[in-house]
């Protein structure tokens, strides 16, 4: 069977570069909330902080008319008309409620907010526990399990119907919380012991990402329906081969994996982690883009 012998509904699913940005800073600050439960830091709270409040920014564009969500919540919790089988409405509740704990943590790191005000001491005391910390890593890493599972949900996109793709992306966010700690290293925010973990971790996530990203292609081509076929075809050979070649295998892991390995070989050297780090995190923006970009509904076969 070819393209040729397909009628497309439409072309695309059109979930492309904003939801792709929307799901690139939510997993980034969803592993990162795990990291932050071992590093923390003021820099990296604030850098959670605020790729929650850009990724959230970037979903909320993408609805038709954004400005009713506000009035609907309203009523939905006024009315107790909550319908906890959506997905639209677990989502925006996991990842209200990490915004909220994220903006407590960071309070807790502005010591000059907190002397000026006093009554926002208690975010301290909170930071601090562990309780707290154990929260808000487990509510980052089911946001960002949520956000794997919100595509694959999706009705009549057979590629997105993939249960490795929760999988990839918690690998990958797990890769750019580390790329975030990286860039931090170098401008002098968090120490040399976090970077040395993190290239060696890093590493292996990056192996763990290659032979995912394999196996999602394989599982779509080989035992995928029509639309899932065309879509790995387009990922693989099609228009947006070079996306998943150059972008999310060539720089998004060959390269982090060549400097890690120099690194751990030879020596630290801060340019090689920045160019690693920036690397990492282009791939992990590419792999979102192209997964979106080719869903495609299933086609009918005439």
């Amino acid at each position: 069977m070819t393209p040729a012998d397909l009628t497309f509904q439409l072309d695309v699913a059109h979930w492309g570069w904003s939801i792709a940005a929307f799901l690139f800073f939510v997993g980034m600050a969803g592993m990162g909330s795990v990291a932050y439960a071992f590093v923390r830091r003021t820099a990296v709270i604030a850098t959670i902080f605020v790729s929650l409040v850009v990724g959230l920014l970037l979903v909320v564009s993408h609805l038709g008319r954004w400005w009713n969500l506000p009035r609907t919540l309203f009523l939905m919790v006024r009315d107790l008309e909550l319908n906890f089988g959506s997905w639209m409405l677990i989502g925006i509740t996991v990842l209200s409620i990490h915004l909220v704990l994220a903006l407590i943590a960071l309070v807790a790191h502005l010591p000059f907010l907190t002397k000026r005000l006093p009554w926002l001491a208690w975010t301290e005391r909170v930071d601090a526990s562990r309780a707290f910390l154990g929260a808000f890593a487990f509510v980052g890493f089911f946001a960002t399990v949520y956000s794997g599972f919100l595509i694959t949900q999706a009705v009549g996109i057979p590629l997105w119907n993939n249960a490795l793709i929760p999988v990839l992306w918690v690998i990958s966010g797990s890769i750019a919380a580390i790329a975030m700690l990286e860039l931090l290293y170098v401008v002098g925010a968090v120490d040399a012991k976090v970077s040395s973990f993190g290239v060696r971790l890093g590493m292996v996530l990056d192996g763990m990402k290659l032979l995912a990203v394999l196996g999602f292609l394989h599982v779509a081509t080989s035992y995928g329906s029509a639309g899932a076929r065309y879509g790995a075809t387009l990922m693989t050979s099609g228009d947006l081969a070079w996306m998943t070649w150059v972008g999310v295998v060539g720089v998004g892991i060959l390269v982090p994996l060549a400097i890690g390995a120099y690194t751990l070989l030879r020596e630290k050297n801060k340019a090689l982690l920045t160019v690693s780090a920036l690397s990492a995190l282009v791939g992990v923006f590419f792999l979102r883009a192209t997964v979106l970009l080719a869903g495609t509904f299933e086609p009918l076969v005439l």
